[in-house]
């Protein structure tokens, strides 16, 4: 009898020490995956200085610098967690201007396009360079669906038309991007965190009552 009941005593002890090893893996699944380092996409373009290709014919429209543009954004995000575009035009012509020289501001206007995705702040972007002057611009980027979403980030130089009374862009850069929304089983981004953590708990407490009843 005494063989036998404690037969079952250490049963059950491995019994909850094994279910308790799994609750710790699923734990950590959890934790690991709330926690894991979004990675990230990134190009670069030269833009020379000079007339521009996309310039209208006929039209010498130049830029005015030559430039450097680096964009970056996340190759794929958590269900509704945010993540970030980043830009940046770094002018290249560090040669001072002759002196009582002034140039004219270059007219940058940077739109992205990442339908569904919602993006802040949302439209198309319009900045004025000086010389030697550098352009940084971030947007935040969420998704609420899984799936994978394409998109495009439009750069374009702005030039004033007097005849026209109106500014006329002609593109320098269009980047293709895509970006993947990735879900743990539809949980919100705090249910994952909590679900792990409670795992965790779980555990715990089942690995010291396995020991209680190897011991008793």
């Amino acid at each position: 009898m005494k063989r036998n009941q404690r037969g079952k005593v250490q049963r059950l002890s491995q019994f909850l020490y094994g279910l308790s090893l799994i609750f710790l893996a699923l734990g950590l699944f959890i934790l690991g995956w709330a926690v894991w380092p979004v990675q990230t996409d990134a190009v670069q373009f030269n833009i020379p200085a000079g007339v521009l290709p996309g310039a209208p014919e006929g039209n010498a429209l130049a830029s005015l610098s030559a430039y450097e543009l680096n964009i970056s954004w996340p190759r794929w995000m958590r269900q509704g967690e945010p993540g970030l575009i980043h830009l940046q035009l770094v002018d290249q012509d560090q040669e001072p201007l002759p002196e009582g020289v002034e140039r004219a501001a270059q007219v940058v206007l940077v739109e992205p396009a990442i339908f569904p995705l919602q993006v802040e702040p949302p439209g198309g972007v319009q900045a004025n360079l000086g010389d030697d002057q550098d352009l940084t611009l971030s947007w935040q980027v969420e998704g609420q669906e899984r799936g994978s979403y394409p998109g495009k980030i439009f750069v374009s130089f702005g030039f004033y038309d007097q005849d026209l009374a109106e500014l006329v862009t002609v593109p320098v850069a269009v980047v293709d991007l895509h970006i993947k929304v990735i879900g743990l089983w539809g949980l919100a981004p705090g249910l994952v965190i909590w679900f792990g953590l409670v795992s965790l708990v779980v555990w715990g407490a089942l690995f010291l009552l396995g020991r209680m009843v190897g011991v008793r």
